[in-house]
């Protein structure tokens, strides 16, 4: 039994790599009709090197091959919001990528699960349901992660924003220019924040307007304050305001912001405490008090 779990497992592995990896041939007569409308390669890729690592040579060809195949699978909209949330959680992948990340851990993991419990004796019930929570962590374990990654890193910003602008605020009104102020920043700030300023720092050493840049960190970032605070600086500049009072006015509803959270949580915790103190606590003060007298009673019976 144990045996033909791991071949099927192998026959399964195998197939799904030659089913991404495979391309269907075309048309002879179509092919010659169109060749001269389509685009040649003026040369063949060059070949990996014999010397190299194994995952250089082997592995890093054939990830980069289904993560193309799976690209161009996904629907644009799906491939848009899925790129859109892993730009948000700050991670450098592919839609494709994280969607072959999903298919390792609902497609491989199960099968290895069942390998598992099924060499390890137990029952056929068992099993299947062991394959089916398995497949269910495998494919929202990554999404749930991703999501959690987010806020995060949103709120990591988020907290970063007040003390950063401050910092801006007193630059500009020092008689730095804006750009200066948001590498004074950059420099004395640390975290996600300070990275997308980085990017966009750069983006506008290259020739990208401000306003662009800026923008561009805001959708990245999805954080509302700061998208609040980027079109007021884009107006303050276009208007000819002073952008330290501007940003100064902006901080200060930040500020107001987090204090009303705060509360908000503050608020909120006494009914959370209510759910751990039904069922943890008073129960145990039920025991320390009622198990005496129950035991007195049940001596008193006898």
């Amino acid at each position: 039994m144990p045996l033909l779990i791991a071949f099927a497992v192998f026959v399964s592995v195998t197939l799904a790599v030659f089913g991404i990896l495979y391309r269907q041939p075309g048309n002879g007569a179509m092919d010659a009709r169109l060749g001269g409308l389509r685009y040649q390669r003026p040369g063949h890729d060059p070949l990996p090197d014999p010397n190299a690592a194994f995952a250089a040579r082997v592995l890093r060809p054939i990830l980069r091959s289904a993560t193309a195949r799976v690209n161009g699978l996904l629907p644009s909209a799906m491939s848009e919001r899925l790129g859109g949330a892993i730009t948000q959680a700050g991670l450098r992948l592919s839609p494709g990528q994280f969607i072959l990340a999903i298919a390792v851990t609902a497609g491989v993991i199960p099968l290895l699960v069942v390998a598992m419990m099924a060499s390890g004796g137990s029952a056929p019930k068992s099993v299947f349901m062991g394959y089916g929570i398995a497949v269910a962590m495998g494919i929202y374990a990554p999404r749930i992660w991703l999501l959690g990654r987010i806020k995060r890193r949103q709120k990591e910003i988020w907290r970063a924003l007040p003390d950063a602008f401050d910092l801006i605020t007193a630059s500009v009104e020092a008689g730095l220019g804006i750009d200066a102020a948001f590498t004074r920043v950059i420099e004395k700030v640390k975290g996600p924040f300070a990275e997308e300023l980085t990017r966009s720092m750069r983006e506008i050493t290259m020739g990208r307007s401000r306003r662009d840049a800026f923008v561009d960190m805001a959708n990245r970032t999805g954080v509302e304050e700061l998208r609040s605070l980027v079109n007021s600086i884009v107006q303050a500049e276009s208007m000819g305001i002073s952008i330290g009072s501007v940003i100064r006015v902006q901080t200060g509803v930040i500020r107001t912001k987090r204090k009303q959270r705060a509360e908000e949580q503050a608020f909120k915790a006494p009914i959370k405490m209510v759910f751990p103190l039904v069922l943890f606590i008073f129960p145990a003060i039920m025991v320390v008090i009622g198990g005496p007298a129950i035991i007195q009673m049940r001596n008193a019976s006898f």
